[in-house]
Parts: C-alpha cells; structure tokens; sequence
C-alpha cells in the first residue's frame, strides 16, 4: 500500500493486473487500462513545497476513487501517476470513465494550488497481451496526451 494515498502501490498494481488480465482472457471479458497523471506537479512541489504537493496527491487520489465505478481498481503507479484498472470494461466505457474523471478533476478546486489538470492514457486489453504490453501502450498513449498540451484523454 502507498503510504501517502492508501491506495495500492505499483508492485500491487502489477499483480492485480495480471490477475485480472488471466480473468479477462480466461472468461472473454473486456479489460481496460488507463494510466493517469498530474499535469505540471513538479511546477507545484516548486511553488508550493513537497507538502501541497504531497497534499495535492492525496486529494486528486481521493477524487479518483469518488469517480471511480465499485469495480474499477485504481493504486499510484509512482509519483503522481496513478494506475486504474477497470475490469468487465469495453474501450468506449473505459475512454467515458477516464474523461469524466478529467472533467471532474478540472472542475474541482485545490487549496492552495487551485485547479489542476491531468493527462490520461487508456488501452484495452487485446489477445496476446500481458502486463507490460498493457502498461506499454497506456503509457504511450499518456506520452502521446502530455506531448498534445496536457488536460487530455488519449485513447487506442
């Protein structure tokens, strides 16, 4: 478990993942992957000081788990990226979940950095698949949405 967030930390993820991966292969079920992070962080421990950010962490990972369906399963994946794994989920739910997960974080104010955004990178499990393809395109993907200018969700 992350000390900061509560939340499960990466080695956890990963097990979780592959768990979840077996299940998906073994019953035909979709899988999704997002992998989600907080725009300009090092802007805010630079201004504020490694507590606000600190702070900042544990409330965007509160707001997550608040927007987040029962099923979903989201940790920190390191720094201020977080993991979301959303199980029994097509792509186009999955691409919904995250962007209404963007929208809201947007919209939410933090004391006392005020609004701050993330960049999301979402895939799906496909045939053939393990944990590292997974992460790899997610992780793509995230590159792909900070590279546009951020406060984005990119999905494929």
């Amino acid at each position: 478990t992350d000390e900061l967030t509560g939340l499960p930390n990466r080695r956890a993820l990963v097990e979780m993942l592959e768990h979840e991966i077996e299940r998906a292969r073994r019953h035909r079920r979709p899988l999704a992957l997002a992998l989600l992070d907080l725009d300009d962080f090092k802007h805010i421990n630079d201004t504020y000081g490694h507590l606000v950010g600190d702070l900042v962490l544990s409330e965007l990972a509160a707001l997550i788990r608040r927007n987040l369906r029962s099923t979903d399963i989201v940790g920190r994946f390191g720094g201020e990226e977080f993991m979301i794994i959303m199980p029994d989920t097509d792509f186009s739910t999955a691409v919904k979940v995250v962007e209404r997960l963007r929208f809201s974080t947007e919209k939410t104010y933090f004391e006392p950095v005020g609004s701050v955004s993330v960049s999301v990178g979402v895939t799906e499990f496909r045939e053939g698949d393990g944990v590292e393809d997974l992460i790899a395109r997610a992780d793509e993907n995230l590159y792909t949405a900070k590279r546009e200018g951020k406060n984005r969700v990119i999905a494929g």
